[in-house]
């Protein structure tokens, strides 16, 4: 009982931590980027912060698995493969970058592009390796399930919802002022959602059944 004591507040801790965490260090990237030009520092941030995300999904769709949990599960895996997508789409779009800013002209990138086909690497699918579209899908996903089980606090699921919008309203056309207020969105969310997590105890975050409905409780 101890050992399962002790494993629910580790996974109450952890979770809770990459609520807040993830969606910061994902806004400190883009403002690294949009405000100081800091490209490489950037990509880390970026990198560690789709990391920290898959924490962070994990931790809300165990929010869901008493009342919404096949709305959980199905915005937890799209968000993960969002994950996925974003770490290989901003790892390729900096080397895109690199290579058109060195200006190598049109002979080398054509060069470039022949030994990736002959190496069995299409460009297209060294661009987008899976399908990036699936980290705002899961935030909609997520923040349905959120608000249909009463597991967050409406605001808080509205805000996930909004920055589900945003994000590839911004990014695709690469519009800064939206990429941010994504960030600044999706940072109130889960970090709302985190806080109320991190200052439970380990008992309510497992035992929803006997020790009160979780949802109702953070929407207290």
């Amino acid at each position: 009982m101890k050992t399962s004591t002790a494993a629910d507040e580790r996974r109450r801790k952890i979770g809770g931590a990459c609520l807040v965490a993830a969606p910061l260090i994902l806004l400190a990237g883009d403002a690294m980027r949009a405000g100081a030009g800091l490209r490489y520092e950037s990509l880390v941030m970026m990198k560690l912060s789709f990391a920290v995300f898959v924490g962070a999904f994990l931790a809300l769709v165990h929010l869901l698995r008493e009342r919404a949990d096949r709305t959980g599960l199905a915005g937890g895996a799209l968000a993960i493969v969002g994950c996925l997508s974003g770490s290989g789409i901003v790892t390729a779009t900096m080397i895109r970058g690199s290579l058109e800013a060195a200006a190598l002209g049109e002979p080398v990138s054509r060069a470039i592009e022949n030994a990736m086909r002959e190496g069995g690497v299409p460009s297209f699918l060294f661009m987008f390796p899976l399908p990036g579209l699936a980290f705002p899908a899961g935030l909609l996903v997520l923040s349905a399930g959120l608000l249909r089980a009463k597991a967050a606090p409406a605001p808080a699921a509205l805000l996930l919802a909004l920055s589900g919008v945003l994000f590839p309203v911004g990014r695709i056309p690469g519009i800064e002022p939206a990429i941010l207020a994504s960030g600044v969105a999706l940072s109130a969310s889960m970090g709302w959602i985190g806080w109320r997590i991190l200052t439970r105890t380990a008992p309510g975050w497992e035992q929803t059944r006997t020790a009160g409905a979780l949802g109702e409780e953070l929407t207290a």
